[in-house]
Formats: C-alpha cells, sequence, structure tokens
C-alpha cells in the first residue's frame, strides 16, 4: 500500500508542473489572429513577420520600445521578463533550422549590404552576387575566371547561402589552393546570414535585468521576435523535446509574448 502511494505522489508531482508550452501556443494564436487581421495582404506568416519588424508604424513595435523605454511596473516587469528570458536562452541550448537560438549570437535580420562582391588578383577575377526575395535568398552565383584566356574556371549557381554545400563542388575541387581561400573569403563577406551579438562589454549599452544589451533598441526588438518566431516554429515543427528545461523557456517567452500581445 505505501509503495503505491508514493508511485502516486510522483504521478502527482509530474502533473503538477504548468504546460507552459500550451500557454506559449495560446499568446501566439492571439498575435497570429492580430497581425492576420492586421496585415490582410500578406499570405505568410514570414512575410508577417518581416513586415511587422520593418514596419516603424508597427502596433507592435511601439508596445515593445514604449515597454523596454518605460520607468513604471509595467516596464520594469517586462525588462525582468526579458532578462530572464535572456537567461533560460543561454543556458538551455535550442536550435532551429541548425541555428541555436539565443540573443550572444543570431542573425536578425538579412545584411544587404555585401551582397555583390568583385576580386582581381593576378589576372583570376572572383565574383559574388546573392539575389534576395520577399522573405530570403533566391540564387547565389559565383564565378572565377582567368581574364587573360577569358576562361571560365567555376561556375556555380545555388538556391542557398552555404559554404559547405560550395566548396563539395566538383570545379571548386580544381582551384589552386590560393584561388580556393580568395573566393571563400569573398563568400563569406557577402553572407547575408551574418550573426551578431546582442550583448555588450563596452559602453554605450542599455540595462535590462543584469545584463548589458546594444544600444540600439530596435535591433534587441527585432531580435526578440525573431527568437521567439523560431520558437514556435521549432514547437509547431516538432523539433522540441518537452523536457523541464525547455518549458521553462516557453514560460520565458510566454510571459515576454503576453505582456506584448494584451497590450494589442
Amino acid at each position: 500500500m505505501t509503495a503505491m502511494y508514493t508511485d502516486n505522489i510522483e504521478k502527482w508531482k509530474s502533473l503538477s508542473d504548468i504546460d507552459y508550452f500550451t500557454y506559449f501556443v495560446k499568446s501566439w494564436i492571439s498575435f497570429n489572429a492580430w497581425y492576420k487581421n492586421s496585415y490582410p495582404n500578406l499570405k505568410t506568416d514570414r512575410e508577417a513577420i518581416n513586415e511587422i519588424k520593418s514596419s516603424p508604424q508597427c502596433l507592435f513595435r511601439k508596445r515593445f520600445l514604449s515597454l523596454l523605454n518605460g520607468n513604471n511596473e509595467d516596464s520594469s516587469y517586462f525588462k525582468n521578463n526579458l532578462a530572464h528570458f535572456h537567461y533560460c536562452l543561454l543556458n538551455n541550448h535550442i536550435e532551429y533550422g541548425g541555428d541555436r537560438l539565443y540573443f550572444e549570437e543570431f542573425m536578425v535580420e538579412l545584411d544587404k549590404s555585401n551582397l555583390t562582391q568583385n576580386y582581381s588578383n593576378r589576372n583570376i577575377s572572383y565574383y559574388v552576387h546573392i539575389e534576395l526575395e520577399r522573405v530570403g535568398i533566391k540564387r547565389v552565383t559565383v564565378t572565377v575566371k582567368n581574364s587573360s584566356s577569358s576562361k571560365t574556371l567555376l561556375c556555380y549557381t545555388h538556391n542557398e547561402y552555404d559554404l559547405a554545400h560550395f566548396n563539395r563542388d566538383k570545379r571548386f575541387k580544381y582551384l589552386s589552393d590560393s584561388q580556393k581561400r580568395k573566393i571563400n573569403g569573398i563568400f563569406e563577406e557577402a553572407n547575408p546570414r551574418k550573426k551578431i551579438s546582442l550583448l555588450t562589454k563596452s559602453e554605450p549599452y542599455l540595462k535590462i535585468g543584469e545584463y548589458q544589451f546594444v544600444d540600439n533598441e530596435d535591433l534587441i526588438y527585432k531580435a526578440t521576435l525573431e527568437i521567439i518566431y523560431n520558437l514556435r516554429n521549432a514547437l509547431f515543427h516538432g523539433e522540441i523535446a518537452p523536457d523541464k528545461d525547455t518549458n521553462k523557456v516557453y514560460e520565458a517567452a510566454y510571459r515576454v509574448m503576453r505582456q506584448l500581445v494584451i497590450g494589442l
């Protein structure tokens, strides 16, 4: 009899844990309904998230920045929640699409500043061009040519930015070691998916909880939204192991999300 009660205790303990995955989903559904109503002409979630990230007049953005910059009780609660969200991501390794989700190293948005790269050295011309479409990368084109003989040494196209895939191309293998280093260098320079850290050790910075974030409120906003969107994707696509540690991450994400959504 005693052993039976002991088993029941453990079962009730497991059931007493709050399922924050469900709470997170409910907050996301509220957000989803809001942006479907606010942006009826956008067909996909990715398009809506991009618009919400980039539009200065977006109500969701205004709500985030108001809480981040405010001095009242709601703002203090929000900043503590955001700091705890960072803490949970830092101490629990969660990935989506092969990339870790955390503020220490994250691709916030596509970098459009170096999409075309040209370089010439010793009669060898190197060229990289990345073509974007509305929601991501459309085409990557790379050529290496001998300028004196007009011979094309390498011609590569792909619909994703993938250095490993590029280096496996059979024509890449025929380049000299020096040519490989040069074309890889400008290939990486053109990378639109560069990761950055939202944390800093130098001034100026934004103090959020005990953490020093970069002094760029718009970047923090975009990173927070993008990380939460990727957490949503990881959960909906079945990539999340629903254990206690992961539940803590989704609790933190839920608390940030709920405070934003409730003001829409």
